[in-house]
C-alpha cells in the first residue's frame, strides 16, 4: 500500500510560488538522456588548479578545516580579499566590510533578505540570470523586468529601468558581464545606472561572477569603484568561475560597514560560515591562481571564436550578438524555425531529438523568449559535437526543398513537465486559422508599406546563406552613432515577419488578446508613430520557391548585400538551386533601382547573378592585405588599417560592406570609419544625413 502523505497542507505555500531553475531542470532532463552533450549549465570544463588542491590537502592534513571559522570568514582570507579589491580600485575594510559566503547566490540571498522588506520590488534586467527571479521571490519581493536593448548588444536601456521604478522599488540587481548575453556593461552605462539608483534612493546589487573573463580592450569598471556610493552598492563575487571551483561553493560580499553588519546577521542565520575547507581553497586561489585565470580567459576566448564560427553556418536558424565576456552566447531563434516562439518546447525537442542540452531563453526573463543560451565554456570536443548534432537537427526541421531527413540520433522521450502534445484541429478551425493568417499578413504588409512611404528610411537588405547576422550587427555598430538605425533584432525574415520588423512590433500568436493588440499597434505605427528611423537593416530569408516575391511585396531595398550561398549546414543540391533562383529573382525585380554589394568569392552566388545588369560592388579577399602590423582594407578611395577583432571570413566581408556603404551613401568621415575599424566608438552626430541612393 502506498505511503500516505500526511504533511499539514498549511505548510506548503511557503515555496509554492518558487520554481526550480530551468537551467537545473534541463540538466536534470539531460542526465536521463544517454549520450547527451550539454551546453546548458554554466560549469566551465576546467578542473581546480593543482596548486589550490595541494594547498587545501595540506590544510586538511594539518587539521585546519575541521572547525567553524568566524561567521564573516577566515581573517587571513578577508585580508587577501581586501588587498585584491584595493588593486582594483576598491577600498574596503577586511574586518567590517567583507563577508565570505557560500558562493554568490547565498551572498545575494542574504543581501536581499537584509535590504528589502516583503512586498518590495526589485528591478532585474531582462534577460539576466534565471535564479535572480527566484531569490527575489524568496525574499518576499516582486521582480520587475527592464528589457535590455538587443540591437545594441543588450545594452542598458535607462528609460526601461525608469519605467519600472515605483514607490515600492528598493533595489536593482544585475550581473556584469551579463549572464546569459555575455554583454560587458561599459563605465558610462554603469555610472548612469548608479546615478539612477541615487536619484531614486535605491540599492544597487551587482554580481561580478564573470568579471575575470572580459574579451574587450576597455578596462572593466565596477560601481564599487565609485567611493561616494559605497553605502548604496553591494558587490558580490564568487571563486566558482574564475578558478574552476564551482563545487567548492565559496565567494564574498562587500559593502560599507553599516550594510555588512546587517547582512552578516542573515548570513550567520543561514549558513553560520562558509565551508572552511573551501575558504582555504579561496586563500590559495588569491595567492597562486592568477596564471590560471589568464589561461582560462584565453581558452574561453578561443572557444567563443570557435562557437561564433559555428553559428555563422546557422544563418537560417540563429541571429546572435557577439559576447564580450563570460562564456555564454544568447542567439535569437529566427521566426521561420518551428517552436521559435516557445523556447522551452524547442529546448526540450532539441534534447529529445538531437541529444543536445541548451537552456531556453524564457528562463532569463520575458525578453529572453525566442532565444537559447549556449555555454562555450565546455570542452572544444563537446562544442563541435553539439553543433554537428544541431546541424543535422535543423537540417531535418528546416529542409529547404521540403524533404525530410533522418535524425542524427534516436529520439529519447524527455519529461520535464513538458507541455502536452498539440491536438489536431478540426477542419473548420484550421480553415479559419488559415484565413485569419492571410488577412493578418495582408494587413501587416499594407501597414509596413504605408510606414515606409511615410518615413522614407534607407532600406538595407541582406540576402544569402552565410554571415547575415554578422553583416547586420556591424552595419548597426558603424552607423548607430550617427543615424537612427534599426537592425531588426527579432530576426524576422519571413512573409509575415518582415512587416513586423519594419514596424518594430512583436506578434504573440499564443494569445488572441495580445495578437489583436499587436495588430492595432501596427496600424497606429503606420499612421501616427513619431518614430523616424533613418536606416532600416533587414534580412530576407529564403526556404522555398516564391519566397522572394512574397518578401518584396513588403519592401523594396535601396541597397542589398548578397552573402555567400555556399552551404554551411547542408549538401542539398535542390535547396541550393532554389537559393540561386530566388537570388536571381531578387536581382531581376529590383536591379534597376538598387545598389548591390556582392560577395565575389562565392561561385554559387556568381552563377546566380551572372549576366544581370546590376549596379554592384564586389566584396572579397582581393581588397585585403597585411603589412606586418595587421590587416589593411582598400576601398575605392582609401586604405584603412584594421585593428578591431575579426572572427572568420564573414566578419571581413561584413566590415568591408559596412565601410563601402558608409563611404558612398552616408556623411560619415574617414576618421569615423577609422575609429570603427579600430574597434572604437564613433562620435555621435545628431545631424547625420543619408545620401541619395
Amino acid at each position: 500500500m502506498p505511503h500516505a502523505d500526511v504533511r499539514p497542507t498549511r505548510r506548503l505555500p511557503r515555496t509554492g510560488h518558487l520554481k526550480l531553475s530551468p537551467i537545473k531542470a534541463i540538466e536534470l532532463a539531460a542526465s536521463r538522456v544517454p549520450g547527451a552533450v550539454s551546453l546548458a549549465q554554466g560549469i566551465p570544463s576546467f578542473d581546480t588548479p593543482e596548486l589550490i588542491k595541494t594547498f587545501v590537502q595540506q590544510k586538511i592534513a594539518e587539521g585546519a578545516c575541521a572547525k567553524y571559522s568566524l561567521s564573516p570568514g577566515l581573517p587571513e582570507l578577508r585580508e587577501l580579499i581586501a588587498e585584491s579589491l584595493l588593486r582594483e580600485g576598491m577600498h574596503y575594510d577586511a574586518d567590517s566590510e567583507i563577508i565570505v559566503t557560500c558562493g554568490s547566490i547565498e551572498g545575494i540571498a542574504s543581501t536581499l533578505l537584509t535590504l528589502t522588506q516583503p512586498g518590495d520590488e526589485v528591478i532585474l534586467p531582462s534577460p539576466s540570470y534565471a535564479s535572480y527571479q527566484e531569490v527575489v521571490r524568496m525574499a518576499g519581493c516582486t521582480p520587475r523586468f527592464a528589457a535590455l536593448r538587443e540591437e545594441e548588444n543588450f545594452a542598458f536601456d535607462l528609460d526601461a529601468f525608469e519605467r519600472c521604478i515605483s514607490p515600492r522599488t528598493s533595489a536593482i540587481l544585475y550581473c556584469n558581464p551579463n549572464n546569459p548575453t555575455g554583454t560587458v556593461f561599459s563605465k558610462e552605462e554603469t555610472v548612469a545606472l548608479v546615478e539612477l539608483a541615487e536619484r531614486h534612493d535605491l540599492f544597487l546589487i551587482i554580481d561580478e561572477a564573470y568579471k575575470d573573463f572580459v574579451f574587450t580592450k576597455e578596462p572593466y569598471f565596477s560601481p564599487a569603484q565609485i567611493h561616494e556610493q559605497r553605502g548604496r552598492v553591494v558587490r558580490v563575487f564568487t571563486f566558482s568561475k574564475a578558478y574552476g571551483m564551482t563545487g567548492w561553493r565559496v565567494g564574498y560580499v562587500h559593502s560599507d560597514a553599516r550594510n555588512v553588519r546587517e547582512i552578516l546577521k542573515v548570513h550567520d542565520a543561514l549558513v553560520t560560515c562558509a565551508p572552511v575547507v573551501s575558504q582555504y581553497g579561496a586563500i590559495a586561489a588569491l595567492e597562486y591562481g592568477e596564471a590560471s585565470i589568464t589561461s582560462f580567459r584565453q581558452a574561453f576566448k578561443e572557444r567563443r571564436d570557435r562557437t561564433l564560427q559555428h553559428l555563422e553556418a546557422f544563418a537560417h536558424v540563429f541571429d546572435y550578438q557577439k559576447p564580450e565576456g563570460a562564456y555564454f552566447v544568447f542567439p535569437r531563434v529566427k521566426d521561420s524555425v518551428p517552436r521559435a516562439r516557445d523556447s522551452r518546447r524547442l529546448a526540450l525537442h532539441i534534447l529529445e531529438h538531437a541529444k543536445v542540452a541548451l537552456v531556453p531563453g524564457v528562463a532569463f526573463g520575458p525578453s529572453g523568449e525566442a532565444h537559447l543560451r549556449l555555454n562555450f565554456g565546455r570542452d572544444v570536443a563537446d562544442i563541435d559535437t553539439a553543433f554537428e548534432r544541431l546541424r543535422v537537427y535543423f537540417q531535418q526541421q528546416l529542409p529547404v526543398n521540403g524533404a525530410r531527413r533522418e535524425a542524427l540520433v534516436a529520439p529519447v522521450p524527455v519529461h520535464v513537465d513538458a507541455a502536452p502534445p498539440s491536438l489536431a484541429e478540426p477542419a473548420t478551425r484550421g480553415w479559419l486559422r488559415q484565413s485569419a493568417t492571410r488577412v493578418a499578413t495582408w494587413y501587416l504588409q499594407s501597414a509596413a508599406r504605408f510606414f515606409l512611404r511615410r518615413k522614407k528610411p534607407q532600406v538595407i537588405a541582406i540576402a544569402g546563406n552565410r554571415g547575415k547576422t554578422v553583416v547586420k550587427r556591424l552595419f548597426g555598430e558603424l552607423l548607430g552613432g550617427h543615424y537612427r538605425v534599426r537592425t531588426n533584432p527579432r530576426s524576422y525574415n519571413t512573409e509575415i515577419g518582415l512587416p513586423l520588423a519594419v514596424l518594430n512590433i512583436e506578434l504573440e500568436t499564443q494569445s488572441l488578446r495580445k495578437t489583436l493588440w499587436a495588430l492595432l499597434r501596427a496600424g497606429w505605427t503606420a499612421l501616427a508613430s513619431p518614430e523616424q528611423p533613418q536606416v532600416l537593416v533587414v534580412e530576407l530569408g529564403i526556404r522555398r520557391r516564391g519566397d522572394m516575391r512574397r518578401l518584396l511585396h513588403t519592401l523594396q531595398p535601396d541597397v542589398t548585400v548578397l552573402t555567400a550561398l555556399a552551404p554551411g549546414y547542408q549538401n542539398d543540391i535542390e535547396g541550393i538551386r532554389i537559393q540561386q533562383e530566388e537570388m536571381r529573382t531578387l536581382c531581376q525585380s529590383i536591379g534597376a533601382r538598387c545598389q548591390f554589394l556582392i560577395e565575389e568569392s562565392d561561385l554559387l552566388l556568381q552563377e546566380a547573378v551572372h549576366g544581370l545588369p546590376l549596379q554592384s560592388v564586389s566584396l572579397g579577399s582581393a581588397q585585403w592585405s597585411e603589412n606586418g602590423h595587421g590587416l589593411l582594407l582598400r576601398s575605392h578611395t582609401q586604405e584603412y588599417a584594421v585593428t578591431r577583432e575579426l572572427i572568420g571570413e564573414s566578419e571581413r566581408v561584413a566590415v568591408q560592406a559596412a565601410v563601402l556603404f558608409a563611404e558612398q551613401w552616408t556623411s560619415l568621415t574617414t576618421e569615423d570609419i577609422r575609429r570603427f575599424l579600430a574597434g572604437e566608438d564613433t562620435a555621435p552626430n545628431e545631424t547625420g544625413k543619408m545620401r541619395p541612393s
